[in-house]
């Protein structure tokens, strides 16, 4: 089976995990995650009328360095005081060859919205201990931050790049549908 049965699942999250990473002086990679994600996901009976509706909480960043989490908060970066949440919302998705779907969607970030798409991988589905159906995906994608007006840093003094401009995305996330 490569898409879970129809209907509509809300993301655990919990048991979801949203990832990226961004290049560092150029020789090097910084890695985090944002702790808090919600949202649905909608499995038509054609898996081509899917649908994905997701809320990331951009104040709960974290990179496992406290000063680098303040500062991404900051208005430089995320201003997570002005924009608390980004938001991705699907507009299509295309069946891919081996089990892989491309989501192409819209996140809105710092009060901008750009085309983000994502390469789907359903990963399983089973019911969990209370007996409902729990499903996962993972994704992958990147975004650039230049477009969402995150420019803080692009270009040490020197020329050389201190923070890339390309952000890698990688997503883990299971759902439950509840009726």
């Amino acid at each position: 089976m490569l898409v879970p049965r129809a209907g509509v699942y809300t993301i655990d999250p919990i048991h979801s995990f949203v990832g990226f990473s961004a290049q560092h002086l150029v020789v090097g990679r910084v890695r985090g995650r944002f702790e808090w994600v919600a949202g649905t996901i909608t499995i038509g009976d054609d898996p081509t009328e899917s649908s994905v509706e997701v809320t990331i909480d951009t104040a709960r960043v974290n990179t496992l360095f406290p000063a680098r989490d303040d500062d991404l908060r900051s208005a430089r970066f995320l201003d997570v005081a002005t924009y608390p949440a980004m938001t991705y919302r699907s507009t299509g998705i295309v069946e891919r060859p081996r089990g892989e779907w491309l989501l192409v969607g819209e996140l809105t970030l710092r009060g901008v919205t750009t085309p983000v798409p994502l390469s789907v991988r359903f990963e399983g589905s089973i019911a969990d201990s209370s007996g409902l159906p729990r499903t996962s995906f993972h994704a992958t994608g990147s975004l650039t931050r230049s477009q969402f007006g995150v420019v803080a840093e692009l270009i040490q003094e020197a020329g050389s790049m201190l923070i890339g401009d390309d952000i890698n995305l990688d997503l883990e996330v299971e759902a439950v549908q509840h009726s």
